[in-house]
């Protein structure tokens, strides 16, 4: 199954400047579960997130709202419905799986909670919709991002230079992770010398499969274009990387250890 997600028109820059975007937010243990979306901060009041068991509960109508997604609801047959542009989600109250623009079946983890006439799912149920989702128990923060938004904060940051900010934000505190930023530096500045000045992400598709998100930008330079590929675990890190001209042979693979 592939989801496709939405072309980003020439984001020129924009994460590059500095923008500040998944800042680990530290919350106290007893502090009510904070959620980003997309980096800002979603505002909660009377429906906060909550664990249920290991499951962190998301109250889905102020989520879908940010996301510019329109909710039906038919109450006699449970049944809810999603929609964007020329994006549908199904799914029903008692299930746990979502149908995709009316053909693709994904499954989620734990169970749809309704608390006070408010709809709650999982986290789990944003990757099964195409999107990185993943919880952090030590800042107490779940953290919801489109793939799109994920590509253009990790190229702003490659084009910054800012190698060591991409390794504490995307990827595990390994020591061989660690050790092979060298690497991504190298392969993204001989890319840049080829191509050009880096502009921003021309169009982002992205899969799932077992677990992993795949995410593939065409990146736009002032001479050319390059692919990068991105492959994204459960947790939200980045488990590889690769790197290539798009009119090139060969690619600059970097599977991340």
């Amino acid at each position: 199954m592939k989801t496709k997600i939405a072309a980003v028109t020439l984001s020129i820059l924009l994460f590059a400047g500095g923008l500040g975007l998944f800042v680990p937010q530290r919350a106290q243990a007893a502090d009510p579960i904070k959620v980003i979306l997309n980096g800002q901060l979603l505002q909660l009041e009377e429906s906060n997130a909550y664990k249920s068991g290991s499951a962190i509960m998301i109250p889905l109508r102020e989520t879908a709202e940010v996301l510019k997604y329109q909710t039906t609801y038919k109450g006699s047959t449970g049944q809810v419905q999603l929609t964007r542009v020329k994006e549908t989600v199904d799914f029903k109250l008692s299930g746990d799986e979502v149908i995709l623009n009316g053909k693709d079946k994904v499954s989620f983890q734990e169970r749809i909670e309704v608390r006070q006439k408010r709809i709650y799912v999982p986290l789990s149920f944003f990757n099964a919709i195409g999107l990185i989702a993943a919880y952090d128990d030590n800042s107490g923060q779940a953290e919801i991002y489109a793939p799109e938004v994920a590509a253009g904060a990790v190229t702003g940051l490659l084009a910054a230079g800012k190698y060591q900010e991409l390794q504490e934000r995307y990827l595990s505190s390994t020591a061989a992770q660690q050790a092979f930023l060298p690497a991504i530096q190298q392969s993204w500045e001989a890319v840049a010398v080829s191509s050009g000045n880096y502009f921003g992400i021309k169009t982002t598709d992205s899969r799932r499969a077992d677990g992993v998100m795949t995410i593939q930008s065409v990146l736009l330079f002032s001479k050319s274009e390059a692919i990068l590929t991105l492959t994204v675990d459960t947790k939200g890190k980045i488990t590889g990387l690769t790197l290539a001209p798009l009119a090139a042979n060969e690619a600059a693979t970097l599977p991340v250890k």
